[in-house]
């Protein structure tokens, strides 16, 4: 009944406000969400490709020890991986957010060996600012499939640091460094926690996080998962 109800709705409302594909802003159809299924198509997916997900692996050796790595999309500079990260975080449009986790979810082998899940958290001002963490909306999207709690006040961000977008690489390890806090590290002792960000480019940002929760927290183990990665 509630199926058949929210089917109707949805139906009305895309008559009076049509959903519009976040990337060539084409009509959406019936089963299509916030991508048509040709956009959805050409989008660069890097699920299923060894060698990518190496290397993504390889972006955290010798420095923090992550077990696995998730990530759907590769993002560069200029594609359409780009805009759908611009529209989820600058159009206010966290249900993209969500509904990609969902997707990403669904890539992640069944014997992951996950407990839980915490997303990279923003300082409170800029969270206020924004009206949503949008690594928040992916976990929950990653929640809903996986059927994993979802713990998104254990750890904060105790540092208002400026934009990644303008530091070079050393620069970013620098910005980063030590601005997170595990305020209830007992209640993650020996969790395997699937750390949830946006995008990993260098990833100084959840190399930071993981890192105070591999220190902070006994028995602990990080893996990682990301709507985007630059490989």
């Amino acid at each position: 009944m509630n199926q058949t109800f929210n089917h109707l709705l949805r139906s009305t409302l895309q008559v009076i406000y049509p959903e519009l594909c976040c990337i060539c802003q084409a009509n959406l159809v019936r089963g299509e969400y916030h991508v048509c299924t040709a956009c959805a198509f050409d989008l660069p997916y890097i699920t299923g490709n060894q060698q990518d997900v190496t290397k993504l692996s390889k972006l955290f050796w010798g420095r923090v020890t992550i077990e696995q790595v998730h990530s759907l999309f590769n993002y560069q500079k200029g594609n359409h991986v780009q805009t759908i990260l611009h529209a989820i975080k600058y159009k206010s449009r966290p249900r993209i957010a969500t509904h990609f986790g969902t997707v990403l979810a669904k890539s992640i082998p069944a014997d992951h060996g996950l407990t839980c899940i915490v997303p990279v958290p923003l300082h409170p001002k800029k969270e206020r600012k924004r009206g949503f963490n949008q690594s928040q909306a992916i976990a929950e999207g990653l929640s809903a499939v996986l059927e994993l709690p979802l713990y998104n006040r254990y750890v904060i961000r105790n540092a208002f640091n400026e934009s990644q977008t303008k530091f070079s690489k050393y620069d970013r390890y620098e910005n980063v460094r030590s601005i997170f806090t595990v305020v209830k590290p007992k209640l993650l002792e020996k969790q395997h926690v699937l750390l949830v960000d946006d995008v990993l480019t260098t990833g100084a940002t959840i190399e930071s996080c993981a890192a105070e929760l591999l220190t902070a927290v006994p028995g602990c183990k990080v893996s990682i998962a990301t709507l985007a990665a630059r490989v």
